[in-house]
């Protein structure tokens, strides 16, 4: 009589290799996940300290005039946004680009077009994002 209660040695090699399958499908999902996590979290990173910026121009009423130009992060630093060691550790520099607003070749008085641009690092590779809007001068 033959014994039936046990599994045959095909059966278990089709269940490891089964098991084998799944794990490495789910071992890339959660990787990928990982991945997509740490993006977007120094994406944010980014998107806070612009947005930080232009509240903090807006807030303390900062004489845009005296920024038109390209300033690298000086100017965020004169304005004593951050000091360096408070920048998020995967944010590199910043730039601020203040310039007077112009539409239909007509230039807008107290009205200017601000630029900041953030670079941090995602996966070892430098991206770059940039913030565009329009604020009034209410300094000077």
């Amino acid at each position: 009589m033959k014994n039936s209660r046990g599994f045959s040695l095909l059966e278990v090699i089709i269940s490891i290799s089964l098991a084998g399958i799944v794990m490495t499908v789910f071992s890339r999902t959660i990787k990928t996940g990982l991945n997509v996590q740490t993006f977007l979290e120094n994406k944010n990173s980014a998107v806070n300290f612009a947005e930080s910026v232009i509240e903090t121009l807006r807030k303390e009423k900062i004489d845009l005039q005296k920024y038109t130009g390209d300033n690298k992060l000086s100017a965020v630093r004169n304005i004593k946004i951050l000091e360096e060691a408070g920048l998020e550790k995967d944010i590199d520099a910043a730039s601020l680009k203040v310039t007077p607003y112009r539409a239909d070749g007509r230039i807008y008085s107290g009205l200017y077009k601000l630029k900041i641009t953030v670079n941090y690092r995602c996966k070892n590779k430098e991206k770059k994002y940039h913030l565009i809007t329009l604020l009034r001068n209410e300094g000077g």
